[in-house]
């Protein structure tokens, strides 16, 4: 399998700041752990991030759903400049997009890569000694799931970033599956990172059944991650089997509660054609 590892310096930038942004639907990274983390780490740096957060926080929520490319517009990039420029340049963003937040949100980014990519290169040199073993899980890993990149006819990408604080992004792409998720910081939380990776690469092939644009305001966003969650169940049963009490902890998300097959599938309630046509399309892949 043909598999490209990523570490996105200016990638790692947005999701840095974006851990001080509260939004208000399921893209949020906001995390009070993290900006007192940072707080220590920033120690004596000249510049306060936090009011420049405030004034842009409503205008990123109200207008979300333009902007929300911040979040994906990072990958098509090679460098930070590149970046910045083609914030700039997109054609999805208003003329007040730019004026009241995309050109603030560049300067505010100037200002804290001063401190971030410093300290972005600390954090690379701490994890280099774990970098191989953890590469190396993730291809064995893939290396079962082989039936799906097969039967699509695409290599992998995986972006590791060090920063994110929940989550992950997935790409759509003719040529490949790509995604960014966290690096696990030691081995025990290998198992969850693949879950998230395999999770975001799932899109890629099931948000396509939804036949319509996916955004948060009309819960087709809530929907396309019930059909994921649904999908994998059945792909690392297939695949795997011996993985879903993971799968089941992951699911949980750190609730105290018993999951079992019967109670998982009673979580779904979406179209049965729609479901039918799901699990067509994963017999498809696994027999492949």
């Amino acid at each position: 399998m043909q598999i490209n590892f990523i570490y996105p310096k200016h990638y790692d930038l947005i999701f840095h700041v974006l851990a001080y942004f509260k939004v208000n639907n399921a893209s949020d990274l906001y995390d009070e752990r993290y900006i007192e983390k940072m707080t220590e780490e920033k120690s004596g740096f000249y510049y306060d991030i936090k009011p420049a957060v405030n004034s842009l926080q409503n205008y990123y929520n109200e207008n979300f759903e333009r902007l929300m490319l911040i979040n994906f517009l990072p990958y098509y990039c090679n460098d930070y400049n590149e970046m910045k420029n083609n914030f700039l340049a997109c054609n999805r963003f208003t003329h007040d997009d730019i004026q009241f937040f995309i050109e603030p949100f560049i300067e505010m980014l100037d200002n804290e890569s001063e401190f971030f990519f410093g300290y972005w290169e600390a954090l690379k040199k701490k994890y280099k000694s774990s970098k191989r073993s953890t590469e190396n899980y993730f291809i064995k890993e893939l290396e079962k799931y082989s039936c799906v990149f097969d039967f699509f006819g695409k290599p992998c990408k995986i972006l590791f970033s060090f920063v994110i604080t929940q989550n992950g992004r997935g790409f759509y792409s003719d040529s490949h599956f790509a995604a960014l998720i966290r690096f696990p910081e030691n081995k025990s939380a290998f198992g969850f990172s693949f879950i998230q990776l395999l999770h975001e690469y799932t899109h890629n092939f099931t948000d396509g059944l939804l036949n319509q644009n996916i955004n948060m305001k009309d819960g087709s966003h809530s929907l396309s991650e019930n059909i994921v969650v649904f999908a994998d169940y059945f792909l690392i049963k297939a695949i795997n089997v011996k993985f879903i009490p993971q799968y089941f902890d992951w699911v949980k998300n750190g609730r105290n509660e018993d999951l079992d097959e019967q109670k998982f599938l009673s979580l779904f309630t979406f179209d049965e054609n729609l479901k039918a046509e799901l699990m067509k399309l994963i017999d498809n892949i696994v027999k492949m």
